[in-house]
């Protein structure tokens, strides 16, 4: 990653944004980018639209955790990304339990993202 300088935490969450749109539209599912109350809206197989909020971290906090701050979404869909790692995870709203997520390096893998596109293509 080439950075002049500090990267705003706009850029690092419109980089997540765009890191899970690709890796929705590569799982077949149809992306479209939006600015207002969720971050992009998701048409599923059956053609419903899921409105999806995606949080990104760069940095671990000083325990080694990632930390994701959900605030008030109407999102039905919640993507956390690790960019360092550049991995999602994928929960629905009723598997969020509070404002903050906390999520270690090592809950970002290839597998836990693949399973998670997949329950999301159950939805």
């Amino acid at each position: 990653m080439v950075s002049s300088g500090k990267i705003s935490a706009t850029s690092v969450g419109r980089a997540g944004e765009f890191l899970t749109a690709s890796k929705l539209q590569m799982a077949g599912l149809e992306t479209t980018h939006v600015d207002g109350s969720c971050d992009l809206h998701v048409t599923m197989p059956n053609k419903r639209v899921l409105r999806v909020e995606v949080k990104a971290a760069l940095t671990p906090s000083p325990s080694g955790a990632f930390k994701f701050h959900v605030g008030n979404s109407n999102a039905e869909v919640f993507v956390l990304v690790c960019m360092p790692l550049s991995l999602v995870r994928i929960f629905g709203e009723s598997d969020l339990t509070g404002k903050t997520i906390t999520l270690r390096p090592a809950e970002f893998t290839e597998q836990d993202e693949a399973d998670d596109i997949a329950y999301l293509l159950l939805l």
